[in-house]
């Protein structure tokens, strides 16, 4: 059996959809125990890129609402109001980006190796003249 990747800091048990400690869903940390080994590896193999996704969530005081592994996208909730759906991060000539669907449509490949980062995550919210790579 894979071990639970729990740390014991269970922020689902207060109500988030994903737990700020491990990076698994409500879902999946509630069915942990019936889910077999081959969806447990999955699962596992896909937390260091979630918690890049966390760690957006925290510093830009959002909220992860949902994640949907097959499409590999989660959706950040800045206000109730102020959705964010942020793509599977990547990493380019040794560099990490995010792909970001704006709550108006714009695309985005946000470069969260940069110190500027979020300066650059809300301009690209509010200025629809932002460029970034897309």
């Amino acid at each position: 059996m894979i071990a639970t990747p729990c740390i014991g800091v269970c922020s689902t048990a207060v109500g988030d959809e994903v737990c700020f400690g491990c990076g698994r869903s409500f879902a999946e940390v509630s069915a942990w125990l019936a889910l077999d080994d081959a969806l447990r590896a999955a699962i596992q193999a896909q937390l260091s890129r979630r918690k890049v996704w966390l760690q957006m969530a925290m510093q830009t005081g959002g909220r992860l609402l949902a994640i949907q592994p097959a499409g590999q996208q989660a959706t950040l909730a800045l206000t109730p109001s102020l959705l964010v759906t942020l793509g599977w991060p990547q990493q380019r000539q040794g560099r990490g980006y995010v792909p970001l669907l704006t709550h108006d449509g714009r695309s985005y490949l946000l470069p969260v190796y940069r110190d500027d980062w979020l300066r650059l995550f809300w301009d690209c919210l509010f200025d629809a003249d932002c460029v970034l790579l897309n």
